[in-house]
């Protein structure tokens, strides 16, 4: 398992999946930042496949929006990434800051993009191919920084 403050993070090396979650309470300096690691660690350790939760993401600002569309969609096809898993947000702020890429014609990912509502939708479409797939669901790690529903 991978520990990071920023993200709940899971790596599958057998599959090439890196899936990542914004952990509650980070602050919104911390995206970019994070988003670059996650490419970083993806080039090192050929990882194909990603899911990015971004449900617990707070709200990006023009700065954030700018990086993506500027730095980030060319910086990610220097790396492995071929499939790419976004859980959308229900908050309508990240929802279309997250879609509004795809719209943009200078834009063309390398790589098969799809976003859903829900993280179980968005790994079995990652994963639908993979013997281990139920295994590796399994082991992803409960959020520490939720309280538990069933103390409430």
């Amino acid at each position: 398992m991978i520990h990071d403050l920023r993200l709940r993070l899971q790596h599958d090396a057998a599959t090439g999946l890196l899936r990542a979650a914004w952990r509650k309470g980070q602050p919104l300096s911390a995206f970019q930042s994070a988003l670059e690691w996650l490419m970083e660690f993806s080039q090192e350790h050929q990882v194909t496949r990603w899911l990015i939760d971004m449900q617990s993401l707070p709200p990006l600002g023009n700065a954030e929006q700018t990086w993506i569309t500027e730095h980030w969609f060319t910086a990610i096809t220097a790396t492995p990434v071929r499939q790419l898993a976004l859980v959308l947000p229900s908050e309508m702020h990240n929802y279309l800051v997250a879609t509004a890429p795809v719209h943009d014609p200078r834009l063309v990912p390398p790589f098969e993009l799809n976003f859903f509502t829900d993280a179980a939708s968005a790994f079995g479409w990652l994963m639908e191919s993979e013997p281990t797939g139920e295994q590796i669901w399994q082991e992803w790690p409960p959020d520490h920084s939720e309280p538990d529903p069933r103390l409430a």
